[in-house]
C-alpha cells in the first residue's frame, strides 16, 4: 500500500545524486493526483507512470509511459465510466540560468536545481490524451455500453 501522506513529494525524482546513464522510475497517479487537476474533468483513475531516465553531463532525457484507466464521463448518456489510456512521450531536461520557455519536448531548469517535478508534465500528457469524444465501450453482444433508460429517453426526443 502507498503512503498517501506522502503525496506532496510523490512526484519528485531527485537527480543531483545520480550517476549517469540510466534509471527507471514508477509513479502511482490515483484519485488524490486528480483531485488536485479541478479543469482536468476527471475525477479519479489509476494510471502506472513509467519514467525511463537517461542521466548526461549536460541535460536529463526522459521516456515516459502512462497506462491505465480513467473515470470520464459518457458523452452521450451521461453515466461515467472507465477509460483506458496510453501516452508515450519524451521529455529532455536542459540546465539554464535563463528564464527560458519550456516547450511541449523540451523543460528547463536551473543549474542548481536538484530534482524534477513531473506532477504537472503528468496532468499535460493526459489532457492530450482523452479524446474529444467520450462513449461507452460497446458490449460483446455489439449493443451500446450506455445507459440503456437514458438512450431510450433520447429516443424519445429525437425530431425526425
Amino acid at each position: 500500500m502507498r503512503n498517501e501522506l506522502k503525496y506532496e513529494n510523490q512526484y519528485i525524482i531527485q537527480f543531483k545524486g545520480l550517476k549517469e546513464g540510466v534509471h527507471d522510475f514508477e509513479f502511482f497517479l490515483s484519485r488524490l493526483f486528480f483531485a488536485e487537476f479541478e479543469y482536468l474533468e476527471v475525477p479519479d483513475g489509476n494510471i502506472v507512470a513509467h519514467v525511463v531516465l537517461t542521466r548526461k553531463p549536460a541535460f536529463l532525457d526522459l521516456d515516459i509511459t502512462l497506462t491505465g484507466s480513467i473515470k470520464v464521463l459518457c458523452d452521450r448518456c451521461l453515466n461515467p465510466f472507465l477509460m483506458d489510456m496510453d501516452y508515450t512521450g519524451h521529455l529532455v531536461v536542459r540546465f539554464s540560468e535563463q528564464e527560458d520557455e519550456d516547450d511541449d519536448e523540451i523543460m528547463f531548469l536551473h543549474p542548481e536545481d536538484h530534482h524534477l517535478d513531473l506532477k504537472h508534465y503528468f496532468y499535460e500528457c493526459i489532457s492530450v490524451s482523452i479524446p474529444y469524444r467520450k462513449v461507452h465501450p460497446d458490449l460483446p453482444n455489439g449493443e451500446s455500453g450506455c445507459d440503456p433508460e437514458m438512450i431510450k429517453k433520447l429516443k424519445d426526443h429525437l425530431i425526425d
